[in-house]
C-alpha cells in the first residue's frame, strides 16, 4: 500500500499519518481519529479506521517482534 495515499479526504489525513500516530501511541480508532481528525467529517471512512488500525497494529508487533517479512 502507499502510505502517501488518502485515507480520510475530509480531514486531509493519509495512511502515512495514520501509522505515524500509531507510532505516537495511540493504539485504538479512536486514539487515531483524536490524533490526526481521521473519520471526523463526513464520517465514510469510520468504519475502514477500525480495519487499518487493526491492520497497522498487527504490522508494527511484527517490526517490534522482528518477525515482518519484507
Amino acid at each position: 500500500m502507499r502510505m502517501t495515499k488518502k485515507f480520510c479526504n475530509c480531514r486531509d489525513v493519509t495512511y502515512a499519518d495514520i501509522m505515524a500516530a500509531m507510532r505516537a501511541g495511540a493504539a485504538t480508532a479512536e486514539e487515531v481519529s483524536a490524533a490526526t481528525g481521521a473519520g471526523t467529517g463526513c464520517g465514510r471512512c469510520r468504519e475502514a479506521l477500525d480495519f487499518v488500525v487493526r491492520d497497522f497494529a498487527e504490522e508494527l508487533r511484527a517490526e517490534r517482534d522482528g518477525s515482518l517479512g519484507l
